[in-house]
């Protein structure tokens, strides 16, 4: 571990230091953005609260305290120094950025917009017409189903156990078959009856289920189709607890498995309400991804599980933090599964940027937009689990077929006229249809009534 930069013991300067502290730390996590180093906001607000506190004894003790809670990756640690010199070691101050009102954020994008990105307009938040940037602090409320998708809610808790990929458990149990013979129950058996071998047993690996890991993206250009993709994650809970984790992303990542557990769906909704606050807002993925592999305990749960990300891909600014991010998730996980609502239109195309450089690390991309099609794509994971690695990128390079047209409804038979003896014409029946007058002279298809 490289050592730290040499740090002078300088005490605090006097007069209002609350003050002073807090517009000099706000600085320096501007300054830190502005040199390329990427901090969350949530570990902005951890450095914060824990410098309220636990106060720090001197530089030395604050800038431990400023790079375990801030920097997540080593690549930028040169650029960490050097800010972290200029703003406490050498006492620069290079054009303090006063602290934003509340409620608002100045955060850019990672790399600023793309040159394919829309023109700039008026932003809603949480409209859900597009992806945004922003980040909203705010509560949604989620309302449950109702008896109208009760029937498809059952049937999806029924289908999850079914799917859900196994692995051989690390402690052996005693079988009828297995690789290795049970010497101690053999020897057990042997001493009750005078040193004579009556039988031999084996032990074999039972298998076990995998650990199967949620991402429901709830950003504002999912507004739709947040509440079902919750009740989706509720149903794999329901159906696999102590095997399920659930997390939400939309500007910040969070864990809402314990929230998510109730066996209500209404309450689980709603205790789910309590606990996101970034729902309907911007979407920052790679952000999220990156935060999520960087606690070592979040990777532990993504090793050898089967990930599903419900999300649309639709990331503004640079795409290849999520990109990096989601390679390494695949690389942990037994199968990386995206599930997009935009994919459940037969004239979708992942060309984007980002979903075309994504689509090499994934082994499906399917189409999830409610509950009758969630649990489509949940009987169809068999086949995706049996079939080779990372095989959404042949599966979408074949063109898939166009939809058939709706059949045209045929046109009118002709119907045929002959001349009577005065002269007018005499309009006879079609065909295939019952002749003039049939219903008022009480014929019918079958003769006279």
């Amino acid at each position: 571990m490289p050592e730290p930069p040499t740090l002078a013991r300088e005490p605090y300067g006097d007069g209002e230091p609350a003050v002073l502290a807090a517009g000099h730390v706000w600085g320096f996590l501007s300054a830190l953005r502005a040199a390329g180093v990427t901090t969350a906001l949530p570990k902005q607000a951890d450095l914060l609260r824990v410098v309220g506190e636990s106060p720090p004894r001197d530089l030395t003790a604050l800038y431990w305290y400023a790079r375990i809670t801030l920097l997540h990756d080593i690549e930028e640690l040169a650029a960490f120094d050097r800010v972290f010199a200029a703003w406490f070691q050498q006492g620069g101050l290079p054009d303090a950025v006063p602290p934003p009102p509340a409620g608002e954020s100045d955060v850019p994008s990672p790399q600023g917009p793309g040159e394919d990105d829309p023109a700039p307009r008026e932003v809603l938040p949480g409209d859900g017409v597009e992806a945004s940037t922003l980040s909203t602090y705010g509560r949604r409320e989620f309302d449950a189903a109702g008896d109208r998708w009760r029937s498809v809610t059952r049937a999806l808790e029924a289908a999850w156990p079914a799917v859900l990929p196994s692995t051989p458990s690390r402690r052996r149990r005693p079988a009828r078959t297995g690789d290795r013979l049970d010497v101690r129950h053999a020897w057990r058996r042997a001493h009750r009856h005078d040193g004579e071998i009556i039988e031999l047993r084996r032990r074999a690996r039972p298998p076990r289920p995998r650990r199967l890991l949620i991402l429901v993206d709830v950003s504002g250009s999912l507004r739709r189709h947040t509440p079902d993709l919750l009740r989706l994650a509720h149903t794999a809970l329901r159906a696999a607890p102590a095997r399920t984790e659930v997390f939400t992303f939309g500007t910040r990542l969070t864990r809402i498995t314990s929230a998510l557990s109730h066996p209500h769906t209404g309450r689980a909704l709603r205790a789910v309400s309590e606990r996101v606050t970034d729902a309907d807002g911007g979407t920052a993925i790679g952000t999220a991804l990156r935060e999520f592999l960087g606690v070592p305990r979040f990777v532990a749960l993504a090793r050898g599980a089967l990930v599903i990300v419900l999300s649309d891909g639709l990331e503004r600014g640079d795409h290849v933090p999520m990109v990096r991010a989601t390679a390494r998730l695949s690389r942990l996980g037994h199968r990386l599964v995206w599930w997009s609502p935009l994919a459940c239109s037969p004239a979708y195309s992942p060309v984007t940027r980002a979903m075309a450089a994504l689509l090499p690390h994934l082994d499906h991309l399917g189409g999830v937009r409610d509950l009758p099609t969630a649990l489509a794509e949940v009987r169809r994971l068999p086949a995706v689990l049996s079939g080779p690695r990372r095989a959404a990128a042949r599966r979408w390079a074949t063109p898939r077929p166009a939809p058939r047209p709706a059949p045209q409804p045929a046109p009118p038979p002709a119907s045929r006229s002959r001349s009577t003896p005065s002269g007018s014409p005499l309009t006879t029946a079609p065909a295939d249809g019952p002749p003039p007058g049939a219903e008022a002279g009480g014929l019918h298809a079958g003769g006279i009534r």
